[in-house]
């Protein structure tokens, strides 16, 4: 470990922290391998050593993949703050020339988020400048909001404090198990244990094992497809490939159309301290002001997307 600045701080080697961040957000030694272009025995050696540094584990290594420890999801969002603060700051200084056409305000956001929320809302949303345009930027690339290369608005999925602007709470993250109404015997369902043997959807955030340990079941497998997106996940479940468990906010609408149904009710939702975040410069330009209160005023009211 490295000692850095003024005070002789103790620093962890770089590359030991981007290979336990990326394992802690893909769950997986060989997702982060393939995400870094490196061997899955690299990133478990470069994640040993960060542990050895650290004094502690920072992962529980389980048959099907990994979970992190209390301290090491602690760790991983302090980690991935930091990350993010570095990559805002090096895009900033290497970013082409700002092409930000005036009386345009530019949404940045994920391709889930645009796809399942914003797209729906769009009508209503670009309503608040009449004189300008809501450009929507899908895409998991974080922009900056001030500097080359900046956005407007961004809604970011995660917990405040964000690397930049002034953030608004905008929806929960509140996950629900959802399903393909002709998914066979979703209706008979009860409890997690019903779930063996079913198809489980999953996405990067890895809901399931945070669920089926939350009831008892922390040995159940999870086997079924996975996505890098949650939009793709949503849609496998529609396609009735298995059991999705979502943000409800992205699958408002097609509960309300039947596209898809809930599994084994309310209180199997699974709560979380993470949720989406809309962002601002400060201070932001009248029409970033309207845009961002439209959204603000679509995520307080009653769903009619």
């Amino acid at each position: 470990m490295k000692k850095w600045g003024p005070r002789a701080g103790r620093l962890p080697i770089l590359n030991h922290l981007l290979a336990f961040e990326t394992a802690a957000r893909l769950g997986s030694f060989r997702a982060a391998a393939d995400a870094l272009h490196v061997t899955q025995g690299a990133v478990a050696q470069q994640v040993r050593a960060l542990e050895a540094e650290l004094g502690r584990p920072l992962f529980h290594r389980l048959p099907r993949g990994l979970a992190l420890t209390d301290c090491g999801d602690e760790y991983a969002s302090r980690t991935r703050f930091a990350l993010e603060i570095l990559e805002a700051a090096t895009r900033e200084f290497t970013a082409g020339p700002d092409r930000h056409p005036p009386g345009q305000v530019l949404v940045s956001t994920t391709p889930s988020i645009a796809s399942r929320w914003l797209i729906p809302r769009l009508e209503r949303i670009s309503a608040a400048v009449p004189a300008g345009s809501v450009v929507i930027d899908a895409s998991d690339q974080l922009r900056p909001l001030h500097g080359d290369g900046r956005v407007d608005i961004a809604i970011r999925w995660g917990t405040p404090p964000f690397a930049e602007g002034t953030a608004r709470f905008l929806l929960p993250g509140r996950a629900i198990l959802v399903c393909a109404p002709a998914l066979a015997g979703h209706a008979d369902w009860q409890n997690a244990d019903d779930l063996a043997g079913i198809p489980l959807i999953s996405d990067t955030h890895r809901h399931w094992s945070r669920w089926f340990a939350r009831h008892g079941r922390a040995d159940m497998p999870v086997t079924g497809p996975s996505f890098s997106q949650t939009l793709h996940a949503i849609e496998a479940a529609e396609r009735g490939l298995g059991v999705a468990i979502v943000p409800a906010p992205l699958v408002d609408s097609a509960l309300r159309d039947g596209r898809l149904v809930r599994v084994l009710g309310e209180q199997y939702a699974l709560d979380s301290d993470a949720g989406f975040y809309l962002l601002t410069a400060d201070p932001p330009g009248s029409g970033v002001m309207a845009v961002a209160d439209r959204l603000l005023a679509e995520a307080a009211a009653p769903s009619q997307a």
